[in-house]
């Protein structure tokens, strides 16, 4: 019974902290807590950075993270699903705004996007301590105008 009960509270506190750190930073911008929420050697894993992209660690390079995506699109983020998982956080999530900020080599266009992501977060003690992340960036440049509509065939191909 005690490790039940061990299981569930660590589900529930990992919740709460990935609760929480989705509405102080991603949702109300307060770049601050991630002092607190963050491990000082929390590491995120995302195939949409280039290769050998240096990507600072712990609550800066989380909090660099938060700002820079938040210069990129003006909408809000949405939490669509949480799903805990004793030390993991699976999270999907949403976000519909205008593309205003320079994204790289990409100029701003004033387009309205969606984008959708998914992250499976490891916790320890509280805090996010690494992140696995994917996101919706092929449909997103097309919705920007980078990748054409027609690039993919509107239909898959019949089977021989």
């Amino acid at each position: 019974m005690e490790l039940w009960t061990n299981t569930m509270s660590n589900n529930e506190n990992n919740e709460t902290s990935a609760r929480r750190l989705f509405k102080e930073v991603w949702q109300d911008h307060n770049y601050e807590a991630t002092d607190e929420l963050v491990a000082k050697d929390y590491v995120l894993h995302d195939r949409s950075m280039p290769q050998g992209t240096e990507w600072a660690s712990g609550p800066d390079g989380y909090r660099l993270m938060a700002e820079m995506w938040h210069g990129f699109f003006d909408g809000p983020v949405e939490l669509d699903q949480l799903i805990p998982a004793g030390e993991f956080v699976v999270l999907r999530w949403s976000q519909t705004g205008k593309f205003v900020g320079e994204m790289g080599s990409i100029e701003p266009t004033d387009e309205e996007v969606t984008i959708t992501g998914i992250e499976i977060n490891r916790f320890e003690d509280g805090k996010i301590a690494e992140t696995w992340q994917e996101t919706g960036m092929i449909p997103m440049l097309t919705q920007i105008g980078v990748i054409p509509e027609d690039l993919f065939a509107p239909k898959m191909p019949a089977e021989n």
